[in-house]
């Protein structure tokens, strides 16, 4: 068939024509996929971030994203209320009060669930939070006994959270385990550089790890002096270094800023009612005056101060008697109401044994007694029907003294 040129034209128009139609359609149908896809993608976007970013914030992780406050920005730590009021700025901030507590403790020994490695580190945020409503109503001063599991770092957030100041000893613990001591080590300095030192009462290199014969004395020493150094060269030579033992106190002693001491009347086997006087003695005897001829016999012109790190009544089970002392309910109210007020007036520093049962130290220690020193229960519930109530000062940020009684100088 013959075709004129106009005519061929024209059909080749409509080919090209019918091709460019065919390639925009796919084009389009392209475009169309490709605006699927990328919804789809945006969907699954939107919800991740929906669920991790409210953890994110909850959890201070993007307050350098956006001109938050970050604990490295302040190097001394944060600043919290002045007055008793339990209002702040952050998620937890607002609690109620409860009408038994009153902060009429000097410092409280406090472990939080789930701090033991050996269990599997199940400390949660939460949790310390919830721990530290009641404590911060009962006692201005806290005694940690290690930092594994980021206790150190719950307690010190928990704090910032709940924008509430308390004093903390942190102690770096020692058992014997060169990879233990180095991982709690290396967590301190991190805790140090989060959250500055005003929370910072004191640092114990070890609790009882002479007494258990975990380390020597020399090694010991070592530590201390080490962990001195570096707080000095960091700017923070005014924090208090020391270890929770006066065993080998002769070699120790020099090194130490303060002398502390485990001092349990339930183990003197002694009855509760004799248990406040067996203490104070105790400590005057034992503890304070050895530190003080020690002092004078090495030329040591200040007189270092001594506390009690621990003294307590475990409440169970009541067939494990030591000599005249029975666990029970009653005979731990019976010391509540005997020591705390009184220790507050005669000034004697001391760490109340402890802040709720454990549990799991029946199965670390193979000692039943052990799991049951609190005042509250595993579940916080309060174990007495009545606290005592001499109220002390809030905590001070960068407070580290200590006061010392009367009877230690007559």
């Amino acid at each position: 068939m013959n075709m004129s040129e106009d005519e061929l034209q024209k059909v080749v128009d409509q080919t090209i024509g019918s091709e460019e139609t065919a390639q925009e359609k796919k084009r389009t149908k392209r475009c169309g996929w490709g605006i699927k896809v990328t919804a789809i993608v945006v969907l699954i976007l939107l919800g991740v971030l929906a669920g991790v970013l409210p953890f994110l914030f909850k959890n201070h992780y993007l307050d350098f994203v956006f001109g938050g406050d970050t604990s490295n920005n302040r190097p001394t730590g944060w600043q919290g209320n002045d007055t008793d009021s339990n209002e702040g700025h952050h998620n937890n901030s607002s609690y109620d009060l409860d009408p038994r507590l009153t902060r009429s403790f000097w410092g409280i020994d406090y472990t939080p669930n789930g701090a033991q490695m050996e269990y599997g580190c199940s400390i949660s945020q939460d949790d310390v939070v919830e721990d530290l409503k009641l404590l911060h109503q009962l006692t201005p001063r806290l005694r940690l006994y290690g930092l594994d599991c980021g206790q150190g770092y719950y307690v010190m957030n928990g704090m910032k959270t709940l924008n509430i100041d308390m004093g903390v000893i942190l102690t770096i613990w020692v058992d014997g385990n060169a990879t233990t001591y180095e991982r709690q080590y290396n967590a301190f300095w991190k805790l140090l550089d989060q959250f500055g030192a005003d929370h910072i009462s004191g640092v114990s290199v070890g609790n009882e790890a002479l007494y258990r014969e975990q380390i020597k004395p020399a090694e010991l020493i070592e530590r201390i002096r080490n962990v001195k150094s570096n707080l000095k060269e960091r700017g923070y030579d005014h924090i208090p270094v020391y270890t929770t033992d006066i065993r080998s106190l002769p070699d120790i002693m020099p090194e130490e800023d303060q002398v502390l001491d485990n001092v349990h009347p339930f183990f003197a086997g002694v009855t509760v009612d004799q248990a406040p006087s067996w203490t104070w003695k105790y400590f005057k005897d034992v503890v304070i005056v050895p530190t003080i001829r020690l002092a004078r016999s090495k030329g040591i012109d200040q007189v270092k101060p001594a506390l009690i790190s621990e003294v307590g009544w475990p409440t169970a089970p009541e067939s494990r008697v030591y000599q005249g002392a029975v666990p029970s309910l009653k005979n731990l109210e019976k010391l509540l109401f005997s020591f705390v007020c009184q220790s507050n007036q005669k000034g004697v520093p001391y760490y109340w044994f402890e802040f709720k049962d454990a549990p799991w130290k029946n199965a670390t220690f193979g000692e039943p007694r052990e799991a049951f020193w609190g005042l509250f229960d595993k579940d916080r519930q309060l174990k007495v029907p009545r606290l005592p109530n001499c109220p002390l000062p809030l905590f001070k940020n960068g407070d580290v003294s200590v006061p010392q009684p009367g009877f230690a100088f007559q």
